[in-house]
């Protein structure tokens, strides 16, 4: 009975703790988003000043963004981490997709000390394995090429790439482990009871299946290369500059409307970047397929508007040469990319169909300007 008297007294208390409850974690939220999103806006927002102020904002202008495509250092330093973040990313995913199948189908000695020792690269700070390269490639790898062959070799673009694939293999390996970790062996042994050998069950049944997996972790590694700065402060060498590092310096001059430009484009590639490689991971066949028909797509219209710019000016050159033959590459690879896509798209939702729509023209994009910035 004496409990009966108090509960309806206590309740008003208790809502009231549950809304105060309520109210602080609003508040903290608040607070948390305010502090990492704020500049970040106020960044974007002053891109568009149609002044060199970056305190008044006067009015809106395109002034900045028009600069960056004149700035020649600036195709330079993304020409040189377009190239870097390809090559390290499709490397980094090779060897990573390899060790997560190999950690998950085998078991030997140290597999546990192995397994973490991968990841090491993404517990240590950057500044630590920045400075472990450098003393690996100063102190024992050039020594040794020179002893052996005479050749003294330097800091440059080939010890970044070097760099940036040993500090992205074990994010692909932790995003491919991750999807092995639900992946259904059945089906590889229904494959091989209908008469599949090891090799074709890998191309007809696992890749497939774990390409999402792959694709994501992908997209991930060239966004880590594209905006690392520590490790490649480290390891770049005199004349070699990629975007992060141009930044820098430009920073180290004043900031102006052109870094905050610069910034945002940046920005919007990273998420973009991000943003894909989730959806590739959750979203299955589709977004997969999606990527691989958008990047057909630049790759094609790339190859078609230089050829008609060869046509048009009558100079051939052996560039000339690569791009016929990139149009006919491109439009293969998206004829059979398409026809893939379209059959996951006619069985999804129309949030789905929206979202792989916006894949392809995402991938498009950046696979033109991709190729349009490596070949200047």
């Amino acid at each position: 009975m004496s409990a009966e008297r108090i509960s309806p007294l206590a309740a008003p208390k208790q809502r009231l703790a549950s809304r105060l409850g309520n109210g602080v974690l609003s508040a903290n939220a608040l607070l948390i988003f305010a502090l990492l999103y704020l500049p970040v806006i106020i960044l974007v927002i002053f891109s568009f000043n149609n002044t060199r102020s970056i305190a008044v904002l006067t009015g809106f202008s395109l002034e900045w963004y028009s600069k960056l495509i004149q700035n020649v250092e600036l195709l330079d330093a993304a020409r040189n981490s377009l190239i870097v973040g390809l090559i390290s990313t499709v490397v980094s995913t090779v060897i990573g997709t390899l060790t997560a199948l190999g950690m998950e189908r085998f078991s030997f000695r140290m597999r546990t000390a192995f397994d973490a020792n991968l990841y090491l690269p993404i517990v240590i700070p950057e500044i630590v394995m920045g400075i472990s390269l450098l003393l690996f490639f100063n102190q024992a790898l050039f020594p040794f090429i020179e002893k052996l062959s005479g050749y003294r070799a330097s800091t440059g673009l080939h010890t970044i790439t070097v760099s940036h694939i040993a500090f992205n293999i074990p994010f692909v390996y932790v995003i491919v482990r991750a999807r092995l970790a639900d992946f259904d062996r059945t089906l590889e042994e229904a494959a091989q009871d209908l008469g599949a050998n090891e090799w074709h069950t890998f191309l007809r049944v696992t890749l497939p299946l774990l390409m999402p997996g792959i694709v994501g972790g992908a997209l991930l590694a060239f966004t880590l290369s594209l905006d690392d700065y520590l490790i490649t402060v480290f390891t770049k060498g005199v004349q070699s500059q990629t975007m992060p590092i141009y930044i820098y310096s430009l920073v180290r001059r004043g900031v102006t409307p052109e870094i905050n430009a610069l910034s945002t484009v940046l920005l919007a590639g990273s998420i973009s970047l991000v943003g894909l490689s989730l959806t590739a991971q959750g979203g299955g066949p589709l977004f997969t397929r999606a990527m691989s028909s958008g990047v057909a797509i630049g790759l094609a219209v790339f190859g078609l508007t230089r050829i008609l710019g060869v046509v048009a000016t009558g100079v051939f050159t052996p560039s000339s040469l690569v791009y016929i033959l990139l149009l006919p590459l491109g439009a293969f690879w998206f004829w059979g990319s398409i026809k893939a896509w379209f059959e996951e798209f006619k069985e999804v939702n129309i949030t789905g169909k929206i979202l792989s729509i916006i894949t392809i023209i995402i991938l498009g994009l950046a696979g033109y300007f991709s190729l349009l910035i490596m070949t200047g």
